[in-house]
């Protein structure tokens, strides 16, 4: 199919406010057999990710309104799984992702059951919010399912780093982004921490907060 554009919050100073509104939809249920429509969607996820540094696309990200997303399905092969999250921050223009065949596709997830005592306070990054890394708490074991490109339910364990991706792509489609949920964020800094970045990414970060755009 293609390669497609993330849908991002900003640009450079500007707060895109059609995109937030777009992305901050919650998305719809994939019903089975799925369509050609719905392959078209997969596959351009395939291609997008497979030239986009990142460990996950949701559908949205790329400017559709289904349950579906691409993500890393194995830490195996991964020496820093962190230095992801800030290739993601980055956005990086590479035109090539390290990870390209190390994925599964994760339709209409969901989360079966997780450990409350497993919260962990770790780095995030995001396509559709670059520049900036943040640090918020996420369930560090859960039990979870989705449905695989052939429809078949998969019921799987996740922990660490894989746990940290299902959620944040989950939140994608439920149209929540990960500087979202204030009382579960501990700190927001830029990639590249000067003076300069910080106060811009204060004000896009307020600006964005307040739904207003900046000056």
């Amino acid at each position: 199919m293609a390669v497609k554009k993330i849908v991002k919050i900003w640009d450079n100073n500007k707060i895109l406010k059609d995109n937030i509104n777009f992305l901050q939809k919650k998305t719809k249920t994939v019903t089975f057999p799925a369509s050609e429509f719905i392959n078209n969607i997969i596959q351009d996820l395939i291609d997008t990710y497979k030239v986009v540094s990142c460990a996950g696309i949701a559908a949205n990200q790329i400017g559709y309104q289904y349950q579906i997303f691409i993500g890393l399905k194995e830490l195996d092969t991964i020496d820093d799984p962190d230095e992801i999250e800030k290739a993601e921050a980055e956005m990086s223009d590479s035109g090539s992702n390290p990870h390209a065949d190390n994925y599964d596709i994760y339709i209409n997830p969901q989360i079966d059951k997780f450990d409350k005592k497993t919260f962990k306070t770790e780095e995030e990054g995001c396509l559709s919010i670059p520049g900036l890394l943040v640090e918020r708490k996420r369930y560090d074991i859960i039990k979870v399912r989705y449905y695989d490109i052939n429809g078949k339910v998969q019921k799987v364990r996740m922990t660490e780093f894989l746990s940290k991706l299902f959620q944040h792509e989950m939140d994608h489609l439920n149209g929540t982004l990960m500087i979202d949920e204030h009382e579960k964020i501990e700190n927001l800094y830029p990639v590249d921490i000067t003076k300069e970045n910080t106060k811009k990414y204060q004000s896009l970060y307020s600006a964005y907060k307040n739904n207003k755009p900046l000056k």
